[in-house]
């Protein structure tokens, strides 16, 4: 070996490890000077100065023996980025959550802009072609545009997940206003500017809310930019869903494509909500055709716009970061392919764009009630073996209902695990013959194993049960591998040139007969009385006048207040300071002060009471506003204070102390004791 080339290679390796170790010492340093406080700075000067000079020496290397110093470049920024993601806050995750709050907002813009610049470029070469031939997309454009109505023709808009939905909403509020990631929990109307008084950084990933943040930038603040985000990214989902399939198999397969995805109701329910789920939909397309283009012609600019897309895919749903294992896949096997590992700028930084990721993670570390386990009964584990069964039978139930509650396509369920089989089969077979001459279907086959694996994840997933209301939409991922594998695998099953005619006759025949009057009916929708109140509010609180100040007592849709400029506080808090309460209600500081209850009916009194959660017991007085009937034994009622008795709310929180606790057993009679009273109600009908 050539002296020259050994003495770059230890001394990049050394520059490798001086830079792990910068990097391990870096949070404090970055912390500090946050903090105002630049000590931390000058602590590790020596491994500063070590650092800097073997720096140096590597890139003077770079100028050398470019090839090979980028490739120890690579390494090199892998590794500090694995150091900074995964060691370095393992002891200090609250230190990781507060740089995701931080800077977050800025790191995913700079991906956003990258991936636009990139993904322009790569384009740019087809937009000519397309350009020219512009009629023979007139079709194909009416279909996609068509489709993409008829997903907001029947479904109304609204919220559908209240809990995501909202704090997404409040997520890009905060970047919006204050490029900051984080959730508004406290909040007053301070000389008519609402001022956040406390607020946590929540565990759901940041590329949606930065969308909707930048829709605020561009049009101004409103909450309903949330669906109007969805409906533009509508036509982008089908016409993604059209250029991925006409990819795999042609234009017809293009249409067969597009149509069974419009015959999913479920994706007309996420379609017209404020929800990331489409989003989702759509950077998982975007990546699988982006990823086929690269494959089939590498370029440069292919390839930074294939991977800022996984980038902004891992960033849309948690555990879209399992889709970093098929783009890697899919750069792998370039590299193979070309018989060279090539590491062009998008590459080399790739690794410090993805460091947000593992950080935002911590959150899960600082409260490991953001996994939400209390909410399933005997869940101690957020994943494990022993889900895999019941799950397994719970989405056997959904994909194959028929009973029109549920929001699924049974064709689709039907075709695509006969598409998935063959698909796997074929797969094995011809592997060689894949890899060798076909890079299209190489990558795309890449992202079938992660689809396959992400499904695989959701039913070992403690709450991965797809016919539960706030579940299904988890399956929206199954439903594009059950797509794609059907599509991908048709031509091999069925040799008629008309079998694509066939397939989307069939489909419109499905979506007349089936999809149109579950959607029109979207009984999955009645049935989310959370959803229905959330909705129901956000048309009261639109409507009140400008200028209006309120403060709510609310433990439903508490949050739901701060979007609208408005305040709220748990009923926990009136108990606790009552003085408090009444000192504002005396001097009038909120035009309205609001209080939010669930009530239950007592057939045989015919009287509706408050559930004890929600009982302000008689130091409050109070007038009806409205009430919302969700079925006959639950109501929402939104109430006006008119006076406040202290005394009276102390008396109140003593009988609350002493009140019996609910536990499963009382929740599972209370359930049994309301169903029983439905039945009744039912038998009484005239």
């Amino acid at each position: 070996m050539p002296r020259s080339r050994l003495i770059f290679g230890v001394a990049a390796a050394l520059a490798v490890l001086a830079g792990a170790v910068v990097m391990h010492r870096l949070p404090v340093a970055v912390l500090g000077l946050v903090a105002g406080d630049a000590s931390g700075v000058f602590d590790y000067w020596r491994v500063w100065v070590i650092g800097a000079v073997l720096g140096l020496l590597l890139l003077r290397a770079v100028r050398e023996r470019p090839e090979e110093a980028r490739c120890w470049l690579f390494g090199l920024i892998a590794l500090l980025a694995i150091v900074f993601g995964f060691i370095s806050y393992r002891q200090a995750p609250g230190a990781a959550v507060s740089l995701v709050r931080r800077f977050g907002y800025w790191q995913i813009l700079i991906v956003s802009g990258l991936f636009a610049w990139t993904l322009v470029e790569s384009l740019k070469a087809d937009a000519r072609q397309s350009l020219a031939s512009w009629r023979s997309w007139t079709g194909p454009g009416a279909l996609i545009l068509g489709a993409a109505a008829f997903l907001h023709v029947q479904e109304p808009h609204g919220f559908k997940i209240v809990m995501d939905e909202v704090v997404l909403q409040l997520t890009a509020m905060r970047m919006h206003f204050e490029r900051e990631v984080s959730v508004v929990v406290r909040g007053y109307d301070l000389v008519g500017n609402f001022t956040p008084l406390a607020a946590y950084v929540d565990k759901r990933p940041l590329f949606y809310s930065f969308l909707v943040s930048t829709l605020h930038d561009l049009t101004g603040y409103r909450p309903a930019n949330s669906l109007i985000l969805n409906v533009l990214l509508t036509p982008v989902l089908t016409g993604l869903i059209y250029v991925t399939c006409r990819r795999l198999a042609g234009a017809a397969a293009g249409v067969a494509g597009v149509l069974l995805l419009v015959s999913i109701p479920l994706v007309h329910q996420n379609a017209t909500g404020a929800g990331f789920e489409l989003l989702n939909m759509v950077m998982i397309l975007a990546t699988i055709w982006l990823g086929m283009r690269y494959a089939e012609q590498p370029d440069s600019n292919r390839l930074g716009a294939f991977l800022f897309s996984g980038i902004l895919l891992a960033q849309t749903r948690y555990e879209s970061a399992l889709f970093i294992l098929p783009v890697g896949a899919v750069l792998a096997y370039v590299w193979w392919r070309q018989r060279r590992m090539d590491f062009p700028w998008p590459v080399t930084i790739a690794p410090l764009l993805l460091i947000i990721i593992p950080l935002h993670f911590s959150v899960f570390k600082v409260s490991e009630a953001s996994w939400q386990l209390n909410d399933i009964q005997g869940a101690d584990h957020p994943f494990g073996l022993r889900y895999f069964s019941d799950n397994v039978g719970h989405a056997l139930n959904f994909l194959f209902a028929t009973d029109r509650i549920q929001p699924n396509s049974f064709l689709v369920s039907a075709l695509g695990i006969i598409g998935v089989a063959f698909f796997i089969l074929v797969l094995v077979r011809q592997r060689r013959e894949i890899l060798a001459s076909r890079p299209g279907q190489a990558a795309f086959a890449c992202f079938i194993l992660g689809l396959i694996a992400h499904t695989a994840l959701m039913l070992l997933y403690f709450w991965g049960k797809f016919d539960d209301p706030v579940i299904r939409r988890l399956s929206l991922p199954l439903h594009l591998l059950l797509i794609l594998s059907f599509v991908a695998i048709l031509p091999q099953l069925v040799a008629s040139p008309r079998r694509w005619r066939y397939l989307s006759f069939a489909t419109l025949a499905f979506i007349a007969a089936y999809t149109t009057p579950v959607v029109a009916m979207h009984r999955y929708n009645q049935e989310n009385f959370a959803a229905r109140w959330n909705n129901w509010l956000a048309d009261y609180l639109a409507k009140l006048p400008a200028g209006t100040t309120a403060l709510a007592i609310d433990r439903h849709s508490g949050i739901q207040w701060f979007e609208y400029g408005f305040s709220s506080m748990p009923v926990d808090a009136l108990f606790a300071n009552p003085e408090k309460y009444a000192f504002h209600f005396k001097n009038r500081s909120f035009q309205n002060l609001f209080v939010v209850q669930v009530l239950g009916s007592d057939f045989e009194s015919n009287t509706r009471f408050p559930t004890v959660d929600d009982d302000v017991g008689d130091g409050l007085t109070l007038e009806t506003v409205a009430e919302v009937t969700m079925s006959p034994v639950y109501h929402m009622r939104l109430s006006r204070v008119l006076a406040v008795d202290v005394e009276k709310i102390k008396e109140s929180r003593k009988r609350r102390e002493t009140a019996v606790h609910i536990t499963p057993e009382i929740k599972s009679a209370i359930d049994k004791g309301n169903s029983n009273a439905v039945d009744n109600w039912f038998r009484m009908l005239p």
